[in-house]
């Protein structure tokens, strides 16, 4: 009905229609020679509008926590591309990766496999901290980790593998303290300590601030420190891919 009415209107036939095909006239290439450049204009600006409209996805997997505090704040300076973010242990997370369920995963441990590289963003260091006002603290080594064990010890979870690799390397013996709160979000234990709920370990760039606006009180920074480092963890096929340029623009940025 289209081609019919373009025909009425030009004043003639623009094909020649035979059982099998149609073969354009004189006056059908005549046509085509004036209209395709602006045919071709209009669908590369359509595919344009439809590349902003929906812009790139990329998935991230990450720690909620270190999302959260580090990363968010970051976000408005992405252009061009979407984030969505999954919250989960970094296990979970690197399986979801293998599966080609997410693109990249902000991993607390460097999981060794063939198929993935890891780039490092940062090193989190561990720090003892309790309420703010408990008073003077000992200051030797020994009186402070008996000091410690007079409060209840706030936690992530039983098993206390932070808590237990601070208390070896720093005050050189084992912790058999059981948690008496068991709260799996490292902000709620930062804010249980800092309302007087016990002391905990957790990592510098969740008590930086709080420390120095008296919420929370520094028990200990160690020297050296108690330490984990921090990766983008990808699959190694996406290397050179937009979304991981994307991604490491976004992360090292100041």
């Amino acid at each position: 009905q289209h081609l019919a009415g373009l025909e009425t209107g030009l004043g003639g036939p623009l094909f020649q229609r035979t059982a099998r095909r149609m073969l354009p006239t004189e006056a059908g290439k005549r046509l085509y020679t004036q209209v395709a450049d602006a045919i071709e204009r209009l669908e590369s600006v359509g595919a344009v509008a439809n590349r902003r409209e929906t812009p790139t996805a990329i998935r991230l997997g990450a720690p909620q926590e270190y999302f959260s505090e580090c990363v968010l704040g970051r976000l408005h300076g992405r252009q061009g591309w979407r984030l969505e973010v999954n919250f989960a242990l970094t296990g979970e997370l690197v399986e979801r990766l293998n599966e080609g369920q997410l693109d990249a995963v902000i991993a607390t441990q460097k999981i060794e496999r063939a198929d993935l590289e890891h780039i490092l963003l940062a090193v989190e260091r561990f720090w003892l901290v309790g309420p703010p006002d408990t008073g003077d603290l000992p200051g030797s080594l020994g009186e402070l980790e008996r000091h410690a064990r007079l409060f209840p010890l706030v936690a992530y979870g039983l098993e206390l593998p932070i808590v237990r690799r601070f208390w070896r390397q720093v005050f050189g013996r084992r912790l058999d303290a059981v948690p008496e709160l068991v709260l799996p979000d490292l902000r709620a234990i930062r804010f249980a300590v800092a309302r007087g709920s016990g002391f905990s370990v957790l990592p510098d760039y969740l008590c930086r601030d709080w420390v120095d606006d008296r919420r929370l009180r520094l028990w200990l920074a160690p020297e050296p420190s108690v330490a984990n480092e921090i990766w983008l963890t990808y699959r190694r096929s996406a290397r050179y891919s937009a979304a991981i340029g994307a991604l490491l623009a976004l992360l090292q940025s100041d």
